[in-house]
């Protein structure tokens, strides 16, 4: 029998905040015979009911006392992976048992997954499931920490998320890290700032040159002019694959309109335009390296908000 894990499979993952519940539940009705999920096997606390779905169909440790685990936790395997507790071979162990009952369920010929806790595995994923394509979608760090700060299931750096249970990176974990001995006197705003550094970097760097991995900006899948020529090319990468096996698919940019996984209107932080000098210089300290690299940050209103000792870098 075929093994499980030669199915044809596609990894979408990112921060968080970039549309990957969106994706989830749009895919399988855009691409044929395919079955999309999001964020499988992981707790939901605004979402009781699939909680105890998940619990009938994963059991009650792996979706209570195992989500602290490396071995019954994407999540926690990422982390423990990133900050170098758990070996790459142990990695992909674990990753074959986390996916190993899903896949054996899904009857349809490609398995979407679309979870922002596979930022740590990454890199692994094509040694595991060789038939594999990876997504990596970047969002403005400035749109996208006013959508995590501000939204109840983004639980970084938040009450639940506490330190000793290393579910999430801190600059502590990484022994050259400039942050280490700054992380006490940091605001969670700068905290939220130096994890979309770290992580989105983690992921670029290690993906570099890879042929199965392909990048987006959030912007220009869900928001530009160009989105449906964006979300095409999306399409057309995630259902076809480079040993010639292909699915069809039907773009249905009505689903683009439908707001799904968005935060709530009264959002935590303010619009970046209504900023102080202070936010913006963190912000650009920690993220100005992706933020030039991406396109982000060119207005301007964000270039004086700076400072003149900015102004030259863009001049």
């Amino acid at each position: 029998m075929e093994s499980v894990f030669n199915k044809h499979c596609v990894f979408i993952t990112s921060t968080g905040r970039t549309g990957t519940q969106f994706l989830a539940k749009s895919l399988n009705q855009m691409i044929e015979d395919c079955y999309s999920v999001h964020e499988p096997a992981n707790v939901f606390f605004k979402d009781l009911k699939k909680w105890a779905r998940d619990i009938k169909r994963f059991g009650l440790f792996q979706m209570t006392v195992g989500q602290f685990l490396p071995s019954k936790s994407m999540c926690k395997l990422s982390t423990y992976r990133r900050i170098g507790k758990i070996s790459d071979e142990k990695t992909k162990e674990y990753i074959k048992g986390l996916r190993k009952q899903i896949l054996e369920e899904t009857k349809e010929s490609i398995y979407v997954e679309s979870s922002n806790h596979l930022h740590g595995v990454v890199d692994l994923l094509e040694d595991v499931f060789p038939n594999c394509k990876i997504v990596f979608i970047i969002r403005d760090p400035r749109t996208w920490i006013r959508s995590a700060i501000s939204s109840p299931v983004y639980l970084l750096y938040k009450t639940v998320d506490l330190a000793f249970l290393e579910m999430s990176m801190r600059p502590y974990h990484f022994k050259d890290d400039p942050y280490c001995d700054k992380w006490k006197n940091m605001s969670k705003f700068e905290r939220y700032c130096w994890y979309y550094n770290k992580l989105n970097t983690f992921v670029l760097d290690s993906m570099k040159d890879k042929k199965n991995f392909r990048l987006y900006r959030y912007e220009d899948l869900f928001l530009s002019k160009s989105r449906n020529e964006f979300f095409l090319d999306f399409l057309e990468f995630c259902s076809k694959f480079s040993d010639g096996f292909s699915r069809k698919y039907q773009f249905k940019p009505e689903l683009l309109d439908k707001k799904l996984n968005s935060s709530a209107d009264n959002y935590k932080l303010p619009h970046w335009k209504e900023w102080d000098r202070k936010m913006a210089q963190k912000m650009h300290e920690h993220c100005g390296k992706l933020m030039e690299r991406f396109g982000y940050g060119k207005e301007p209103e964000w270039i004086n908000k700076l400072g003149l000792s900015y102004e030259k870098e863009f001049a």
